[in-house]
């Protein structure tokens, strides 16, 4: 009778061994934990954005308010850019090599490309020291207007540009290129310095240069002299008396 109980007892410990081996082993019964929503660390849209902001210098403050500044460049370098805004207020944002550059048609464009007179939409967050840092800076592009300067040739190279003095009185200069058209071409001997032309250019939104786009040649004011004919009075003769 003992004997048999011994037996029971070690049939028993044996099969709770082989389920518990069983359990341990099966990857069906191991529970997935699954992380709630709100604790995703995948990464996003926020841990870039975050990203970008440690490698500006923006810490201590990641959540810093984010603001937007239109305006003209009156000032630019690799340290900073200065705004004037609409309501001719001033402001000065600090530019970082993580700040992005924008200009249209241009690609890769960097900080030397943003001058004076540019038109752009500054993107910028505001840290704890209350100073601003552009996160980008977008060039707008104006539309494309062409201007027409009529003026007295004071410097001209061909292919590379050409300086006239219009009737302000200022001195405005033309960079030239292969595709600028000189009209009418068989004018084209009397482009020298002291010509009266007019300058055909579209304003360039990506470099503030001047490109003459086309010169039109007036023709020259120097030509002979015309004499006005000179009418000359007749003289009056008295009668002469033969006496008789």
């Amino acid at each position: 009778m003992k004997t048999k109980r011994i037996f029971i007892v070690l049939s028993l410990v044996v099969a709770l061994i082989m389920i518990s081996s069983q359990v341990t082993a099966s990857p069906n019964l191991i529970e997935n934990k699954k992380t709630p929503p709100g604790l995703l660390k995948t990464p996003g849209v926020m841990a870039t954005q975050k990203a970008e902001d440690r490698a500006a210098g923006i810490v201590g403050n990641p959540h810093g308010k984010r603001e937007n500044y239109k305006g003209t460049i009156t000032a630019v370098d690799a340290a900073s850019i200065t705004l004037t805004l609409k309501d001719d207020a001033s402001v000065t944002i600090v530019l970082t090599p993580e700040t992005r550059i924008r200009i249209p048609s241009v690609k890769d464009a960097v900080v030397d490309g943003l001058l004076p007179g540019m038109t752009v939409m500054v993107q910028a967050i505001r840290g704890q020291d209350d100073a601003l840092t552009a996160r980008s800076v977008v060039v707008i592009p104006g539309k494309p207007t062409k201007t027409h300067h009529v003026g007295i040739v004071t410097a001209y190279e061909p292919g590379v540009s050409i300086t006239i003095q219009a009737k302000d009185e200022q001195l405005y200069t033309y960079l030239l290129t292969e595709t600028t058209k000189i009209l009418p071409a068989e004018r084209l001997d009397l482009l020298v310095v002291g010509a009266r032309v007019t300058i055909i250019s579209p304003r360039d939104v990506t470099s503030l240069d001047q490109t003459a786009k086309g010169i039109v040649v007036h023709p020259s004011s120097v030509g002979p002299t015309e004499v006005e004919p000179t009418e000359v009075e007749p003289t009056e003769v008295e009668p002469t008396v033969i006496p008789l």
